[in-house]
């Protein structure tokens, strides 16, 4: 028995049936659909992290006194970070079993994929939807923790070089300031590089790098505005 009766004699003994082309097509539009989710949140998880970048500053690490690696997993959203990861290889691993994958080697698909990942991000960063996204998980998630707490947080360690909150009191070589959990600080100011944008007065809310030097002494290198425009911003926060 030649090959070809016996795959006759298999399709008519096990009643094999053909199967409708649409069956083809919808999984091929399936699989390309998960991509398409796939990519549209890893792009979130990557705006989300921009948006902390902004929020915290980069060059925030030099006046860290940990590793630059430390330094960096402390200024970004580590559950951003993960997500962003995961549906990257997520995203890749799905496309790679649509029709026409084998056209591309596994590396291009993941430069492709995060290529595009990065620019939906940026725009969608830009366009303010990662600001956005960040409020409805801190209200909508009681465990999650805000980078507006994040950003309290960094900006509360003295020892460490940084400091924040609102100026009670301008002198000439020197401001007062209260933290976040009302202490007074004195803040010597005299070789300090002032942000030009910050209007150095009281009410105002601002964040500082330099030196603790002492209980409630510090000696500024820096001082910037607590937000992103002098004195007001959307992350303005309440001293307690």
């Amino acid at each position: 028995m030649s090959n070809v009766q016996k795959i006759l004699s298999k399709i008519q003994n096990d009643n094999i049936q053909p199967k409708p082309e649409w069956m083809f097509t919808s999984g091929e539009w399936i699989k390309r659909l998960v991509y398409l989710v796939f990519i549209l949140t890893g792009s979130a998880s990557f705006s989300i992290i921009l948006y902390a970048i902004s929020v915290n500053g980069f060059d925030l690490i030099q006046h860290f006194k940990h590793s630059t690696l430390e330094s960096v997993l402390v200024l970004l959203p580590i559950l951003w970070l993960a997500a962003l990861l995961f549906f990257l290889a997520a995203s890749v691993v799905s496309v790679l079993f649509t029709g026409k994958a084998y056209k591309y080697t596994f590396g291009k698909w993941m430069s492709l994929t995060t290529g595009i990942s990065m620019t939906l991000g940026t725009l969608f960063f830009i366009t303010g939807g990662a600001k956005w996204l960040e409020h409805s998980f801190e209200t909508n998630i009681e465990s999650y923790e805000s980078l507006l707490e994040k950003k309290t947080t960094i900006w509360s360690q003295p020892e460490l070089g940084t400091l924040s909150g609102e100026i009670t009191e301008v002198g000439d070589e020197f401001i007062r300031l209260k933290d976040w959990k009302n202490q007074n600080w004195t803040i010597e100011t005299t070789s300090a590089f002032i942000a030009p944008v910050l209007d150095i007065q009281p009410g105002v809310q601002i964040k500082i790098n330099g030196q603790k030097t002492g209980d409630f002494g510090f000696t500024a290198e820096k001082i910037r505005p607590w937000g992103g425009a002098p004195g007001k911003c959307a992350d303005e926060k309440k001293i307690e």
